[in-house]
């Protein structure tokens, strides 16, 4: 075959056949062509990235006026109840004055008077705690350093920060809070590799899933891997038995797979290391004891919660039976939580597991 004969040799490029012209002119062809193709392209994905960019910024206003409208009626309910105090004050100094029997009538009169505003006020705020709360969760999704890129939940760092705070408050006095953590159980397709691609779209439903058993005052960060971390304020471990059958439930039901959860709540004293412990080790004994467990850390005992109804999917392994542990704490969560991973412990339980 000669030079000529190649240069007119044809050639077959994704499906299309060009015949009759020299090698480099089909080529530098299928390569302009490719070229527009690609500008084509990457102006409509501009297009479509500048849309979201406006979408996003036309949210964050909302967002702000939002936030703006709760401050200006936390102003107005707040410079409404100091006038009320001002008057009970005023009222109270005259009737100390007085200094005879109908100075207490008059105490019980104006404390009975003032009770009322006093308990609405303190609703107003738990309204306005909520709603800011709710705000905040929707600008912690504008934040990429606080935000999970896979599921779009908080992460590690959110979580941190978002516990220091309610340590804090608890420290002064505040409500008690619980943590949860939920990871996906051993042995079904959902968890067998959750940093593979194919685990990725399954990792963003659990998310959605837990989001949608909160309430609006919750928070929800991924620790890691299949875990992931609920935080909810002014709640017990009661409440936090609740919200773990309405999850298990919905688990198995919307992703035919189970979860294993465990629950500590907000003691005196804590600091973020002892409570993640704690909370760590309620989820290493749910998961010795099989799978679709929630048990909790009351800070003596780690126990079962056992759900009037327990959920259930096919294949279930599930004891009924219930069982009572001691506190563990060699495994902490908080030693892998501001570590560069978290270790993998799950490979080590069996459901024969006895926690010392």
């Amino acid at each position: 075959m000669g030079i000529d004969s190649m240069d007119l040799w044809p050639i077959g490029l994704s499906g299309i056949s060009v015949v009759g012209l020299p090698v480099t002119v089909a080529l530098g062809a299928v390569a302009i062509i490719g070229y527009l193709f690609g500008q084509r392209t990457r102006k409509s994905l501009k297009s479509d990235l500048d849309e979201y960019h406006r979408r996003e910024l036309d949210r964050a206003v909302g967002v702000a006026r939002k936030i703006e409208a709760i401050a200006n009626t936390l102003r107005q309910d707040l410079a409404s109840h100091h006038a009320r105090i001002d008057l009970f004050k005023q009222r109270l100094r005259r009737a100390q004055r007085q200094g005879d029997a109908k100075a207490w009538d008059t105490l019980c009169t104006e404390s009975e008077a003032i009770l009322g505003p006093t308990m609405q006020f303190a609703h107003q705020l738990s309204h306005a705690y909520d709603r800011i709360r709710q705000q905040s969760s929707a600008l912690e999704t504008f934040t990429h350093g606080r935000t999970d890129p896979l599921t779009g939940v908080g992460n590690v760092r959110a979580l941190e920060q978002h516990l220091q705070v309610l340590l804090a408050a608890r420290a002064k006095g505040n409500a008690e809070f619980v943590v949860a953590l939920i990871g996906l159980d051993r042995g079904s397709d959902l968890s067998e590799d959750s940093s593979s691609v194919a685990a990725l779209p399954v990792l963003s439903r659990l998310a959605g899933v837990i989001r949608a058993c909160m309430r609006d005052s919750d928070f929800v960060a991924r620790l890691g891997g299949d875990e992931f971390v609920v935080v909810m304020p002014r709640t017990t471990l009661a409440g936090a038995g609740v919200f773990g059958d309405r999850l298990r439930k919905r688990v198995a039901r919307e992703l035919s797979a189970t979860v294993s959860c465990g629950a500590t709540e907000s003691r005196d004293g804590d600091d973020l290391k002892h409570l993640l412990s704690r909370a760590d080790s309620a989820l290493y004994s749910a998961k010795a004891a099989g799978k679709n467990h929630l048990f909790v850390h009351t800070g003596a005992q780690i126990r079962e919660h056992l759900a009037a109804s327990h959920p259930t999917v096919d294949d279930r392994e599930a004891s009924s039976s219930p069982v009572c542990h001691p506190p563990r704490s060699s495994v902490s969560a908080s030693d892998s939580f501001f570590g560069d991973g978290r270790k993998d412990r799950e490979a080590e339980i069996s459901p024969m597991e006895t926690i010392a």
